[in-house]
C-alpha cells in the first residue's frame, strides 16, 4: 500500500533555478520569535525540486486554485490586480495572530 507522507509549511521561503531544475524551499514560522528586522522568523522545513515542466504545471494548477479561492469569496484580488494581480490574491479576513 502507498504511504503518502504530509508536510504544513507555512510559505515558500525561496525558489530557484539551479542546475535544470527548479528547487523552491518550504518554511514554517519559529514560535513567535522576530528577526533582526521584527519579522516573523522562519526556518526552513524541506525543499521541492522539480523540472521546469513539472513545475509549470504546478504553477497553472495554483492559478486555478487562485481564481476557485477568489470567486469564493476566501481572498480578493489585490488593487488594481489585473489577470496577473489575481495570482497575488490579498486575504479577505487577515489573520489576527501577532506573527502576521
Amino acid at each position: 500500500m502507498d504511504q503518502n507522507q504530509e508536510i504544513y509549511a507555512d510559505g515558500i521561503g525561496e525558489i530557484s533555478l539551479s542546475g535544470g531544475m527548479v528547487r523552491m524551499d518550504l518554511v514554517s514560522l519559529v514560535g513567535s520569535q522576530q528577526d533582526q528586522d521584527n519579522k516573523p522568523r522562519l526556518k526552513n522545513k524541506c525543499r521541492v525540486i522539480l523540472p521546469p515542466e513539472g513545475f509549470l504545471r504546478s504553477f497553472s494548477a495554483m492559478e486555478n486554485l487562485v481564481k476557485q479561492l477568489i470567486d469564493a469569496g476566501l481572498v480578493r484580488p489585490r488593487e488594481g490586480g489585473d489577470a496577473a494581480g489575481s495570482a497575488n490574491p490579498v486575504r479577505s479576513n487577515p489573520p489576527k495572530s501577532p506573527n502576521f
